[in-house]
């Protein structure tokens, strides 16, 4: 049976693995992180002035500029700082390519498991003809967030396929689910509830009508807390993996 996660060793090394080795990961991540930033700052200022399919593209650039991030910060816990330099963190390989395809596969899974979960309690609150509890389900924050909440499982279940895929292991999605059971919502604290508190956080630095650098250096903080989510992952993977292996 395999042992709980240790969450508080994980989050503890999350943080304090990428500061003890920040030399090797600022210079290894360097190129897809302030292309991270980059990115992120030109859309919110060009935004409202940008074309529709302009903005597809912009999802299309981050997925792939945080695709290179993620994999190189999965190699750099994972595997060590010989596998990973600046060049391989900023040039695109097959590797990368299996690594966006599970991270769309995964993420339209969540998708879809909360577009069904809201639909069936509006179809309930139909059946029940009461239109102020129809009202409610349809317009309600609440129900809106509780029904993320099978799609976040489903995700956090999953999403060890993606440093698996990083190191260029292909468990699929059947062993993934085994080998997190009984740790599902441990890791919906990982991949969940962390990068929430970590946003938050950041969120409550902001401050009305922000200077150009005020919102540059939140930016830079933001994106740079990444590594510290992707790290969790990777360490609650290196967890899960060595004690299937006893």
């Amino acid at each position: 049976m395999q042992r709980p996660l240790p969450l508080e060793e994980i989050i503890r090394g999350a943080f304090l693995g990428p500061w003890r080795n920040l030399r090797v990961f600022s210079r290894a991540l360097a190129v897809p992180l302030v292309s991270l930033v980059a990115l992120t700052l030109t859309w919110h200022y060009a935004k409202k002035t940008l074309p529709y399919a302009v903005g597809w593209l912009f999802y299309l650039l981050y997925g792939l500029v945080f695709t290179l991030l993620a994999v190189a910060c999965h190699r750099l816990v994972l595997i060590g700082s010989d596998t990973v330099t600046w060049r391989s963190a900023s040039h695109w390989s097959w590797r990368h390519t299996r690594f966006l395809a599970w991270l769309f596969a995964i993420w339209f899974v969540q998708q879809a498991t909360t577009f069904v979960v809201l639909n069936a309690a509006a179809f309930v609150a139909g059946m029940i003809s009461n239109a102020a509890v129809l009202k409610l389900v349809e317009d309600s924050d609440w129900v809106t967030f509780l029904a993320r909440i099978p799609g976040l499982y489903i995700f956090a279940r999953l999403c060890v396929v993606l440093p698996a895929t990083a190191i260029d292991r292909t468990p699929g999605l059947r062993r993934t689910w085994e080998l997190t059971r009984r740790n599902g919502w441990r890791l919906v604290i990982v991949v969940g509830v962390l990068p929430w508190v970590i946003s938050y956080m950041i969120r409550m630095l902001h401050r009305e009508n922000p200077s150009v650098f005020e919102t540059s250096l939140l930016v830079f903080s933001w994106t740079a807390l990444f590594v510290v989510e992707i790290a969790a992952l990777s360490l609650s993977y290196r967890e899960l993996t060595n004690e299937a292996d006893t």
